[in-house]
């Protein structure tokens, strides 16, 4: 054989090779090779009146949990649902969504966090996607007055770096980290990322007054939360299925990796409630997110996750709660009082209100 066609031979079986690799790690970040089996200890029910409930967050303390809603498919037409807003819930209610005045005119909401402080004032930060495509962090006075809950804007923060702001996890008033789920700035270099599962997304530290880049070479970083007592900053890749744990400095607000764990979802976002546990969110099977977003009439799966940690550190994850579409397609979020799950999705228009067994 002519050392020319041995050479282009083997060129030929590397290229092949590497695309066969590339090609399988992309259908596995997608979920591809993902079942899904209904699986849930305890009894669902649907909370109609919201359209995309893609993040919750709960305060025990008023009884309520918040809900950050935007019509997705409205927004893709170019046309932004009026109802998109923030929406509080009574935990010992009827059961119905209100949503809350006191945000911007051109407000679009997506990942959202509570702070509250020891003066037991509360604050709610959440991400704001404008009309014209650009982002912002807003932040709001949580307000209880005579059985009603209130919001009271209070800053506004934007900046070149929230290039596609996505989770975010409130510090205090006026300090947060913030992740990017992509950096690049055109439609296409996203496309790239997500198809190449190129890590190039990061998480940004708000200090109050500028933006750092904290931690790098992300994969799609969904969500994002603090450890209850600030020492631990979780955040988890969507695209290779994994949940980051990281050190965080309590001078400058840097981040050391810390350790990660393999969860064979696609994570996102991530909450505590008042025991510690640190449940999870996911829609395994991206390519079927995809797809509903197109035809209503096919749901992506949904899966819950509770997350052990040991001195702050993942240990393990349980699965919860896993179902093929039929309750709530492609959850986003679970928020957890006790025994009560409330259930979250970017694409549905419910939530899952949920009592669990144990």
């Amino acid at each position: 054989m002519r050392p020319a066609v041995r050479a282009a031979i083997t060129a030929g079986s590397i290229i092949l090779v590497t695309a066969i690799a590339l090609a399988f790690r992309t259908l596995t970040a997608f979920g591809v090779f993902t079942d899904v089996t209904p699986s849930f200890a305890g009894v669902c029910t649907a909370i109609n009146g919201v359209e995309g409930p893609e993040d919750i967050a709960i305060d025990d303390k008023l009884g309520v949990a918040f809900i950050s809603a935007a019509d997705r498919r409205a927004k893709a037409t170019g046309r932004p649902s009026p109802q998109d807003g923030l929406y509080v819930l009574a935990l010992n209610g009827a059961g119905n969504l209100s949503k809350l005045s006191g945000t911007p005119a051109d407000f679009h909401p997506h990942g959202i966090s509570l702070y509250r402080a020891p003066d037991g004032s509360l604050t709610l930060m959440a991400i704001n996607h404008r009309s014209d495509g650009t982002s912002s962090v807003d932040s709001f006075e949580v307000v209880a007055q005579a059985g009603s809950v209130k919001l009271r804007e209070t800053g506004s923060i934007e900046g070149g770096q929230l290039v596609s702001p996505n989770a975010i996890a409130a510090l205090d008033q006026d300090r947060f980290y913030v992740t990017n789920d992509h950096t690049s700035q055109t439609a296409f270099g996203r496309m790239l990322d997500d198809l190449l599962v190129l890590p190039r997304a990061n998480v940004l530290y708000f200090d109050g007054t500028v933006f750092h880049v904290a931690a790098e070479r992300l994969n799609f970083p969904s969500g994002a939360a603090l450890s209850p007592d600030g020492k631990y900053l979780y955040v988890s890749e969507a695209f290779n299925r994994r949940l980051d744990t990281y050190a965080r400095s309590p001078m400058s607000g840097a981040l050391d990796p810390a350790g990660s764990l393999d969860i064979p979802s696609n994570l996102d976002n991530l909450r505590f409630d008042a025991s510690g546990n640190l449940w999870i969110g996911s829609h395994p099977k991206a390519l079927a997110m995809a797809a509903w977003r197109s035809d209503l009439a096919k749901p992506a799966p949904s899966q819950i996750f509770r997350v052990e940690l040991a001195d702050g550190i993942p240990q393990s994850a349980t699965l919860v709660y896993a179902n093929p579409g039929a309750e709530i397609g492609g959850s986003s979020v679970a928020a957890v009082s006790g025994k009560r799950m409330l259930v979250g999705s970017p694409l549905d228009n419910h939530i899952l209100d949920c009592r669990m067994d144990h």
